[in-house]
């Protein structure tokens, strides 16, 4: 049987759909490894983690809408 959540297993695209639902505006730090760890998988990328920044603002709102339109496809 194919995993539907591939690159990732099904518990963590369960505890990703949980941390997604909480983020509105603001990505908090705690999150920002484990976000773009999960959004270079999701890319099949290895692209080096921006700072937590304002000038790096557009690309934790790509990582975040690729996170969700994963979720959301698959859900």
């Amino acid at each position: 049987m194919e995993n539907k959540y591939q690159p990732l297993s099904e518990a963590e695209f369960i505890e990703l759909k949980g941390k997604l639902e909480s983020i509105k505006a603001f990505l908090p730090d705690n999150l920002m490894g484990e976000f773009w760890e999960k959004c270079n998988r999701i890319r099949g990328e290895r692209i080096n983690q921006p700072c937590g920044c304002s000038s790096a603002a557009g690309l934790w709102g790509d990582c975040v809408e690729v996170l969700r339109k994963f979720v959301n496809e698959r859900s």
